[in-house]
This record gives C-alpha cells, sequence and structure tokens, in this order.
C-alpha cells in the first residue's frame, strides 16, 4: 500500500510540472521531494517523470498513474469521512419497536423529521405491544423502543416521554350521544365497552379501568380487541363504544363519531416513551433520541 503522502507529493508533482512550485505547494524542500518521487518509482516499479534539466513531464505511465492516485486518495477521504458520519449518528442502521397505536400520527411524523435530518441511516420497523418490546429490546433484538407507560420489568432501561396524549370516546354513528356538544365518561357507564386486553396491553386497559372508576362505574366489559382499527370497526358495527388515544381521529370511518372528554381524570392521560438500552446506545439511537428529544421531557 502507497502512503498517502507519497500520492499526495506525486499529485503535486504531476500537476505543477515543476518541483520547486511543487516543493513551495507542499511547504517542503525541493530536494526531499525529489527523493519522495524517486522512492515512489521504485515502488511502482516504473518511471512515472521525465525530467530534463529545464522541463518534467508525465510518461503514459504517470499520467495512467496519476488519475489511479487522485481515486485513491479520494476514495481514503471518503472512507475518514463514512467513518466520521458514522461516528456521528450521520449514516447507518437503527431497528425500532412501536405499538400499532402510534402509526396513525406520532410515528410518521417522527419519522418524517428524522429522514429529512438523517437520511442515509435506514431504519428497520417492528410492529410490537409494549411488553413484546421491552423483551426484544432485553434479547437485543430492537435498538430503541416506543412504548406506553408505565411497564413492568423495564427498571434496567432508559425511557423518556416523548408524547403526551388522551383518551377519547368512540361511538358508533347512530349512538344516542353522537350529537351531544360535550360528553363525559360516566354518560357512557351503561354501554357495552370494546376494550384492549390486559395482556396485550397492559398500560391502556389499566388506564381505562382506573378512569371507570373515578367517574363511578364499572363497565360492562363485550369484547376485547389489540389493534385500534379492529375496535374502530366493532365500534362501527355497534358491538358497543371504546376509549382509544386520540390520535386515532387520523383514521377517520364513516361509520363512527370521535368524541372528546369532558372529565378531567389524569387516568385519561396516555404517555408515550422511547426505550433504550442504557450501555447499548448506538450512534443511530443517539440521532433517534435528538429528534424524538424535540418535544420529550426528561428520562424516567
Amino acid at each position: 500500500m502507497i502512503p498517502g503522502r507519497l500520492l499526495t507529493q506525486f499529485i503535486a508533482v504531476a500537476e505543477e510540472l515543476h518541483f520547486g512550485r511543487a516543493a513551495v505547494r507542499l511547504h517542503m524542500a525541493q530536494p526531499p521531494l525529489s527523493q519522495a518521487i524517486k522512492n515512489l518509482e521504485e515502488v511502482v516499479g516504473v518511471q512515472l517523470l521525465a525530467r530534463s534539466k529545464h522541463s518534467v513531464s508525465l510518461t503514459p505511465a504517470g499520467g495512467a498513474f496519476l488519475e489511479e492516485a487522485r481515486e485513491l486518495l479520494a476514495h481514503g477521504q471518503r472512507a475518514i469521512d463514512t467513518a466520521r458520519r458514522a461516528s456521528e449518528g450521520l449514516i447507518g442502521r437503527i431497528t425500532v419497536g412501536f405499538m400499532g397505536s402510534v402509526s396513525y400520527e406520532f410515528l410518521p411524523r417522527i419519522l418524517r423529521d428524522f429522514r429529512t435530518k438523517f437520511p442515509a441511516i435506514h431504519v428497520d420497523l417492528r410492529e410490537q405491544t409494549s411488553v413484546e418490546q421491552i423483551e426484544s429490546l432485553h434479547a437485543s433484538k430492537i435498538d430503541l423502543g416506543i412504548v406506553r407507560v408505565p411497564l413492568n420489568n423495564a427498571s434496567d432501561l432508559n425511557m423518556r416521554i416523548v408524547e403526551v396524549e388522551r383518551f377519547i370516546a368512540v361511538l358508533p354513528r347512530n349512538h344516542r350521544l353522537a350529537a351531544a356538544r360535550t360528553l363525559r365518561l360516566e354518560d357512557l357507564a351503561d354501554d357495552s365497552f370494546i376494550v384492549f386486553p390486559a395482556n396485550r396491553s397492559p398500560s391502556l386497559h389499566a388506564k381505562f379501568l382506573m378512569a371507570c372508576d373515578e367517574a363511578g362505574f364499572s363497565p360492562r366489559i363485550g369484547h376485547n380487541a389489540w389493534q385500534m382499527a379492529s375496535m374502530v370497526s366493532l365500534v362501527a358495527a355497534g358491538m358497543g363504544v371504546t376509549l382509544l388515544p386520540a390520535q386515532v381521529r387520523n383514521s377517520p370511518h364513516k361509520g363512527v363519531v370521535y368524541k372528546e372528554l369532558a372529565n378531567d381524570s389524569a387516568h385519561l392521560r396516555l404517555e408515550i416513551a422511547a426505550a433504550w438500552r442504557p450501555d447499548d446506545i448506538s450512534a443511530g439511537v443517539h440521532s433517534l433520541l435528538s429528534i424524538l428529544g424535540q418535544s420529550a421531557s426528561s428520562p424516567v
């Protein structure tokens, strides 16, 4: 392998076709420059420069070598730039887990911002429940998870709240309260509810039950479903009502209406968090956290 210093010296002489001017350009004395070119020719095994008392010119071999020397130097600089960009989190690959419920608005927004700022980082997406994401983080199958909190078995992970939203009510379009100007959760006490199963979405299930308890009733549960699109379809079919994260409104359905709840209850407040391993944070994770951090609070 020819040192980059020798290539730089040869290129200077080949472009200047004058050892004196090349030496000034390289901020070195002419004799060591002449010796360096002789050393290079010995390494290559052919004469690269034709010299006379009054001129320097490239031999055919020297002309061919000049193009390769320029490419070698450029390739080396690209390698350096690539390594630096990777270290700074500007290129690479990251595997991100996410809940289906954030795919309506939050995830597309974050990915759009991320691609704008870090277009050379490839994102692999894995749709999983929050519980599954914690397991995947522990098994190093994903680099970062987008989960709902609180969660069990996550005390060894770093977490940061990145979004806060609320439950809203989803009613059939022909529901008795579909046209009501205001709605309170207790107004639905006599309805049958479609709910997230506790084993798939423990946080949403628990918050729903606590919100109903605070509103003064025990909900009548008719169906369980864990995908928001399925729950909206069941509501449209008249199978009951449900409470869903507010971003579901970004997926309108002609058979339902979305209603804000007037209750001032902390249990209707939903927190989305980023989760990652504290001892295994790549530059790609750091880059994504910088996007999430634009609206994030401190780690929890």
